[in-house]
């Protein structure tokens, strides 16, 4: 099967949070409803981070410039990285990576450790207290079995976000960011086509990645390196206590517990130095 990728183009995205909602929507996931719930930073963005509710979030970076705002936009949620440390730690075999490029969390299998997000070099995979397991983006991998994008994709009403093929959105990603160089925006980059061993989430920064709040050159959490380190231990571990329980079977062999050699009991019964007490009707 041919891997697949979503493309969000910065350039395009007017941030009308469409993507957010339908989310959201396709997902049945909650949003708050009280009156101040989410504190006000004097952004536009909706809310500081991605929470155990929330898998997609338009980021704002809004700066005041002698052309007037310069407005950057990010798509935050899981890159579905080819090298993806949340997979690599998590114990219980909560998350794989399908054939087409989705690194899919299987929450009926979470144990809600938090190794994912330990490991994840953007903290991406976000616990839900509700019901005690972690939450990501899932590439609607249940859309897409059946021929349909993702949702996100399908409402865009500004064309910024595409997919298909990785390759696909690799190469008009690549054209894009030529055109924005062309157009005078030299920063330009495309994030995404290498890093992590190259994402299914590829994404036109039109000012350059740290603009966009992107992290160049990202790396796993220190979780995986603690996890390299325990499970050759705990492989250790398994082995030495096979290896005894093999010398315990193998010692067993032609035990007979009529030939064994015991102690016997003796009868105090019928001893003289035995002092017997009195009981107070005795007496």
């Amino acid at each position: 099967m041919a891997e697949n990728a979503i493309l969000y183009d910065s350039s395009k995205c007017s941030a009308c949070k469409g993507c957010q909602v339908q989310c959201k929507q396709w997902n049945n996931m909650p949003s708050s409803l009280g009156k101040d719930e989410n504190e006000y930073t004097g952004s536009y963005q909706s809310m500081s981070d991605l929470n155990g509710d929330t898998r997609l979030l338009i980021q704002f970076d809004e700066k005041d410039t002698d052309r007037g705002i310069e407005w950057a936009f990010g798509r935050r949620a899981c890159f579905h990285c080819t090298d993806a440390a949340c997979a690599t730690v998590c114990p219980a075999g909560a998350i794989t990576k399908l054939d087409d490029g989705t690194v899919k969390l299987d929450a009926s299998k979470c144990i809600g450790c938090k190794y994912c997000t330990a490991a994840c070099p953007f903290e991406v995979p976000k616990f839900r207290q509700s019901v005690g397991v972690t939450n990501k983006c899932t590439l609607c991998d249940d859309r897409t079995a059946m021929g349909r994008e993702p949702a996100c994709v399908q409402t865009c009403p500004a064309a910024a976000l595409s997919y298909g093929p990785r390759e696909d959105m690799v190469a008009a990603g690549k054209a894009r960011i030529e055109e924005l160089k062309t157009a005078g925006f030299d920063k330009a980059e495309l994030y995404g086509a290498d890093e992590m061993g190259g994402m299914h989430v590829l994404q036109v920064a039109k000012y350059g990645l740290e603009a966009h709040g992107y992290l160049r050159d990202p790396k796993p959490g220190a979780a995986i390196k603690l996890f390299e380190v325990l499970r050759p231990l705990t492989a250790v571990g398994v082995a030495g206590m096979a290896g005894i329980l093999g010398i315990s079977f193998l010692s067993s062999i032609g035990y007979k517990r009529d030939d064994s050699a015991s102690t016997p009991v003796p009868d105090t019964t019928k001893r003289d130095d035995v002092v017997a007490f009195s009981t107070k009707e005795d007496n």
